[in-house]
C-alpha cells in the first residue's frame, strides 16, 4: 500500500491543483462496485478515479478526487476540501474487532506502522482520536507524506459487512485543510460509503 499511494498520490495531487480552464474530457464516476459487492461510493463532489482503481486477494483501493479535476471540466461538481480520498476494502470478510479494540491497535508502534506512507512507526504522530457510530477516526501527521500532500490528514477505521474498511483524506501541502473541515469530509464520505451498502 505505501509503494502504489508513493506512486499515485503526487499525479492526483497534480491535476487538481491544475483542473480550472479544461474542457469536458470525460465524466467521472461517483461510485464502483468491487468485485466483492461493495459499492464504494462518493460524498458529495467526490467521484471515482477508475485508472487507479486497485482489485487485489485481499485488498481493494479505491481513489477518489474532485469530479471537476477526474472529468477535466470546471463546472463539475466539486468538494468542500482540497485533496484526495483513498478508500481500502478488504476482499474477504474476517474477524470484526471493536471500535475499542481498533482504538488500542491504532495506539502501538504497530498501529502507527500501518498509519505511516513508508511503513515506518516513527514516521506518524498519532494527534487525536476521536469515536462516532462505530468508528474510528484518527487525525495524524506523517514525515513520509507522498509528494504533493500535507503532512496531517484524517483516516476513519471501521468494519462494514463483516470487511475491514479504511478511509483517507489526504490534503494538499499547498492547501492545508482545517481540522474540523477535514473531520466533516471524512465523516461525509464513511457515510456515505455505509448508505451505499445498506441491505
Amino acid at each position: 500500500m505505501p509503494t502504489y499511494k508513493a506512486a499515485v498520490l503526487p499525479l492526483l495531487f497534480a491535476l487538481a491543483a491544475c483542473s480550472e480552464g479544461f474542457e469536458v474530457t470525460r465524466k467521472a464516476p461517483e461510485q464502483v462496485l468491487l468485485p466483492d459487492g461493495t459499492v464504494v461510493a462518493g460524498a458529495d463532489g467526490w467521484c471515482v478515479d477508475e485508472t487507479t482503481l486497485r482489485s487485489g486477494s485481499d485488498t481493494s483501493v479505491v481513489v477518489l478526487g474532485s469530479c471537476a479535476a477526474l472529468a477535466r471540466n470546471p463546472e463539475a461538481p466539486r468538494p468542500d476540501v482540497p485533496g484526495i480520498v483513498t478508500v481500502s476494502v478488504e476482499t474477504q470478510p474476517g474477524a470484526s474487532p471493536t471500535v475499542d479494540d481498533l482504538t488500542a491497535f491504532f495506539g502501538t508502534e504497530t498501529g502507527r506502522t500501518v498509519l505511516a506512507e513508508d511503513g515506518q512507526a516513527d514516521s506518524v504522530e498519532v494527534l487525536e482520536v476521536r469515536v462516532e457510530e462505530d468508528v474510528l477516526y484518527i487525525r495524524s501527521r506523517d514525515s513520509s507524506a507522498a509528494t504533493g500532500a500535507n503532512s496531517q490528514n484524517w483516516r476513519a477505521v471501521f468494519m462494514l459487512a463483516g470487511r475491514f474498511v479504511s478511509v483517507s483524506l489526504f490534503g494538499r501541502a499547498d492547501r492545508p485543510i482545517p481540522t474540523e473541515d477535514g473531520f466533516a469530509a471524512i465523516t461525509a464520505q464513511t457515510r456515505e460509503l455505509r448508505l451505499a451498502n445498506l441491505g
